[in-house]
This record gives structure tokens, C-alpha cells and sequence, in this order.
């Protein structure tokens, strides 16, 4: 079987190169003509085309977008976000320069409508091409007039380069719109803060007054609290003195009980001699007994007496102190509340302002970046031309070899296929007269 096959292949094969052996000459004369037809159209009809090519450098471009993040929050990045310039990518560029607005806009100024040239033909014209591994765009503009050819290339250039400065200008231009109307708002919240935060100063009884206050009366309870450390010394001391004086004026006889003889009395023995007959001897011998009040006592008493009132004076002077001190105490506790309250709403006031100063900052800095921008060429610092067109003063290759390689190939298989198809239709046809 596989034999057969072999031989069934062979067989074809065998019929195929007699096929075209037998149709050499008309194949050779069709793929002639097709060559003889496609050099005169190259060398005698198709026109002369030249290339004029510019080169522009893109700055700022990137290869693909990327999204932008930053791991802060702030009030800055969020207007950095939002002022940003749009992140162009080198097909963003190549997209733009042939879009419909540039292209009109080249028409217009070099007034291409009387060569004819519409936006679909000068978008033909036009060819762009990236360097590899650069951020440099190649900008061709082909046409058969070699200067018209450059000067649209150049005119191309210039228009892009423009239109950059003005989409970045409206970018601009709208930040700083929006800006300008944050600032009104910013600058009123500012001015209420700041007027809050003077009205609450000037309130009586400040923060300023009664920390003074507070301060004053802290000072007063640490001298009525050392006042009483120093009357509880004196009042012990006194009743010391007192406990010690009360004993000893318990020991102490109130009066002195004292016996004597008459005649130890001058005066006594001189009455008893002038009124009695009693001898000297028998005066000695009598005796008297008398009672004084005791000094001692006396003044132990009073010194009993001057403790007690003194420690009396003390006691009252002490519950004063005491008074003075529970009466201080409350008020430094209603002052300091009083204090907190307002340090802390102070406080709160002062950090309004701050944050609203901060905030009329950032939008005040980023506004007059902003403003410069505007007045910025961005389109000369973002886009340049580094290359300009040059008349060519060679044509482009025309194709005419690779015009006549296709005439040739298409006309081997135009020939070709006209063998076969004529073959096909002689044996068919005798295979039709056989079985009839």
C-alpha cells in the first residue's frame, strides 16, 4: 500500500514538471510582460517622491503611563495631583501630532488647499517613527516638491511644539481657576478664625488673668499652709507648757500654814510686857500660828491661766487658718477648671488658625506656581527640535526594484496558474470525448 502511494506521488510530481515544461513559453512570456509593464509604469509614469524628515525631543515623555502615588496625604500632594500636568507617553505624541486639529491647522498656514492637500492626504504624507531605545520622534512628510516637503515637515514641528504650550497653558490655566476661588474661600475662613480667636481674648478674665490669679492664690494657700504648721507648733508648745504648770500648780498649797513663838515677835512681846505681868520666859512660851497665801500659787495660777488663754487664741487662730485654707483650696479647684476650660478652647482656636493659615499658605505657594506656568513656554522645554527638515535633494527610493521583483512573482503565478487551468481543460476535454 505504501508503495502505491509512492508510486501515486511520483506519478503526480512527474505530471506537474511536464506540465510546466510544456507551458515554459507562455510562462516566460507572461512573467515578461508583467515585468515589461511594471518597469515602464517605475521608470517612465510614477513620479519622483522625496522625504524631508524633522526630528523632535521629548523631554518629559515616558514609555508607558504610570500612575503616580505618594505615601503622604497632605493638603500638598492633593494640589500637586490636581495641578499636574498630564503624563504624556511617546504615542501620546505621535497620536497628537497627526491629529485632525495640528494637520488643519498646518493647511491653514501654508494654505495647502491649493496643492490640493486635504487633512486625509497630508495624514498620508506624514510618517512618524520612534528611535529605538530614545525618546526622539522622527517626523517624514513625503511628496514629489522636495521644499514643500520640508516645509510642512518643519510647519508640522513648529504647530505640535505650539500646541503643547497651549494645552499646558489650559492646564494651567484651569488650576489656577480653581485655585483663585479656593483662595477667596480660604482667606474668608482664615479672617473668621482669626476674629474668633480675638474675641475670645478679649473676654474678662483670661487665660493670661487667671493663670496670674491661680498663681496668686496657690501662693496664698502655700503661706496660710505654713502659718498653720507654725501656729500647731506654738499651740503645742503651749500646752505643753500648760500640762506642765497645771501639775505643779496641783502640788502646790494655795496657802502657808506658819507657827512662831510670841517672843519672836518684837512687837507682840512689847504689848504682852506693857499690859500683863507675864514674865519673858513664860512670853517665849506661847505660841502663835498663822497663814499666808502662797505666791508660788499665785503665779502659777495666772501662768495656767495666760496657756489656756493663749491656747485658746491659738485654736481660734488655727480654725481660721483652716478656714482660710478649705475656702482657698475651692476656689484653686473651681479656677483651675475654670483655666482648662478656657486653655483648652483656647487651644482649640489657635489650632484653627494655624491650620487655616497653613491651608491659605499652600494655596497661596501653589497658585503662584501656577501663575508662572502660564507665562511658561512648557512647550519649548517639554518638546524640542532638535533636527529640522532639510530640502532632499534625492528622491526616495521609488520601489521600482521591489515593483519589479512583485510584477515578476505575480506574473510566474498568473502564468503558472493559466498552464495548469489550460491543461486542466485539454484532458478534460478528451476524457469527455473518450467516454462518449
Amino acid at each position: 500500500m505504501q508503495q502505491m502511494n509512492e508510486n501515486y506521488t511520483e506519478i503526480n510530481l512527474r505530471e506537474i514538471i511536464e506540465v510546466l515544461l510544456k507551458g515554459w513559453r507562455l510562462i516566460a512570456i507572461i512573467t515578461a510582460i508583467s515585468l515589461m509593464f511594471s518597469g515602464i509604469f517605475s521608470f517612465f509614469i510614477q513620479e519622483p517622491v522625496y522625504e524631508a524628515k524633522t526630528i523632535l525631543m521629548a523631554s518629559l515623555a515616558t514609555d508607558k503611563l504610570t500612575t503616580l502615588q505618594s505615601d503622604k496625604e497632605d493638603l500638598a500632594d492633593i494640589l500637586d495631583t490636581i495641578s499636574a500636568y498630564p503624563t504624556m507617553t511617546i504615542q501620546t505624541y505621535k497620536e497628537q501630532i497627526k491629529s485632525s486639529k495640528i494637520l488643519q491647522q498646518v493647511i491653514d498656514d501654508m494654505e495647502l488647499g491649493k496643492y490640493e492637500i486635504n487633512r486625509s492626504k497630508l495624514r498620508e504624507m506624514v510618517a512618524l517613527e520612534t528611535l529605538k531605545d530614545t525618546n526622539l520622534i522622527a517626523v517624514k512628510v513625503t511628496h514629489k516638491d522636495p521644499k514643500l516637503a520640508a516645509d510642512i515637515a518643519n510647519t508640522l514641528a513648529k504647530e505640535f511644539t505650539e500646541s503643547i504650550t497651549d494645552m499646558t497653558r489650559q492646564q494651567a490655566s484651569k488650576s489656577s481657576q480653581f485655585l483663585q476661588g479656593q483662595l477667596e474661600v480660604e482667606k474668608k475662613n482664615l479672617d473668621e478664625s482669626r476674629l474668633e480667636l480675638k474675641e475670645f481674648l478679649s473676654q474678662p478674665r483670661g487665660t493670661n488673668e487667671l493663670r496670674q490669679e491661680f498663681d496668686s492664690k496657690l501662693l496664698m494657700l502655700t503661706t496660710f499652709k505654713t502659718q498653720l504648721v507654725e501656729k500647731e507648733v506654738e499651740l503645742n508648745k503651749v500646752k505643753a507648757g500648760l500640762i506642765v504648770s497645771e501639775q505643779e500648780l496641783k502640788n502646790t498649797p494655795q496657802v502657808i500654814v506658819t507657827k512662831k513663838s510670841v517672843g519672836q515677835d518684837p512687837l507682840f512681846n512689847q504689848i504682852v510686857a506693857e499690859t500683863s505681868d507675864t514674865s519673858m520666859k513664860d512670853v517665849a512660851q506661847i505660841t502663835m500660828k498663822s497663814e499666808e497665801i502662797n505666791e508660788g500659787y499665785i503665779n502659777l495660777k495666772t501662768k495656767v491661766s495666760d496657756y489656756k488663754i493663749a491656747a485658746s487664741e491659738l485654736s481660734g487662730e488655727i480654725a481660721m487658718i483652716n478656714t482660710k485654707i478649705n475656702t482657698t483650696q475651692i476656689e484653686l479647684e473651681n479656677m483651675q477648671l475654670e483655666l482648662a476650660d478656657k486653655e483648652y478652647n483656647q487651644a482649640l482656636l489657635q489650632r484653627k488658625v494655624q491650620l487655616s493659615q497653613g491651608t491659605y499658605d499652600t494655596f497661596l505657594n501653589k497658585y503662584e506656581e501656577i501663575r508662572i506656568a502660564e507665562s511658561t513656554e512648557i512647550g519649548d522645554s517639554t518638546i524640542n527640535i532638535i533636527s529640522q527638515a532639510a530640502i532632499p535633494e534625492l528622491p526616495k527610493g521609488s520601489g521600482r526594484l521591489l515593483n519589479l521583483a512583485i510584477a515578476g512573482v505575480l506574473g510566474i503565478m498568473m502564468s503558472v496558474f493559466i498552464v495548469f487551468f489550460k491543461e486542466y481543460w485539454v484532458s478534460s476535454g478528451k476524457q469527455i470525448i473518450a467516454n462518449k
